[in-house]
């Protein structure tokens, strides 16, 4: 077991930030990351109710720092934006997605897609997702000094009010050949779907394969 590190830091809202492409690199080293909120989550407020469902503020935690033999995050790799919002037809995933599971397997990952933003569902609903239901998101970010074809594990835990609903699942998402600008992994969960009420915490460890 390699040690870890939990990092966290203000939610904001949703920016793309394109970087200069980086120098291929001839080798790869194993690294992984920690990140989460302790008491969730939603932008710089101290409560917010979206219809029935309620969001506490989040607790800031340690950023990542190589103190003490704790390994940087993997080049390249961020965790930019948490936030819940409602299905439409432009969110990512989008109304009518998650009817099947995209988690991926070790040798079958899910591929991301440079330049764009994969949705990932942590539950599958029959029907997919309704317009309208409130669902939550996380965001995993690759940059351009990122891996290309790269495989990269996912845990990626939520815990929801009733606590019998928390999600646990494990995913695994493969990178572009070529990544020019960035490319984003999203971690949706329809809280509607399983009669949810809150969110009180997440966390995402990312392992790079």
């Amino acid at each position: 077991m390699r040690p870890s590190q939990v990092i966290g830091g203000e939610i904001r809202h949703h920016r793309r930030i394109r970087g200069p492409a980086a120098p291929p690199r001839s080798s790869r080293r194993p690294w992984f990351i920690v990140l989460g909120l302790g008491a969730a989550i939603l932008a710089s407020v101290t409560a917010l109710s979206l219809g029935s469902f309620t969001f506490g503020s989040f607790s800031s935690v340690p950023n990542q720092s190589s103190a003490g033999g704790i390994p940087n995050a993997p080049p390249g790799v961020t965790f930019p934006l948490a936030e819940a919002q409602l299905v439409n037809s432009t969110t990512v995933p989008a109304s009518g997605a998650c009817v099947t599971s995209n988690l991926g397997t070790s040798t079958s990952p899910t591929r991301l897609s440079n330049g764009n933003a994969t949705g990932i569902c942590m539950k599958t609903v029959v029907g997919g997702f309704a317009p309208g239901d409130t669902m939550f998101t996380m965001e995993i970010s690759w940059s351009s000094v990122a891996h290309n074809a790269t495989v990269f594990k996912l845990q990626v835990s939520m815990s929801v009010t009733p606590s019998a609903n928390d999600v646990s699942v494990v995913s695994y998402i493969n990178t572009s050949a070529t990544i020019t600008s960035s490319e984003q992994a999203i971690y949706a969960l329809d809280l509607n779907q399983a009669s949810d009420t809150s969110v009180t915490g997440f966390s995402v460890l990312v392992t790079e394969l």
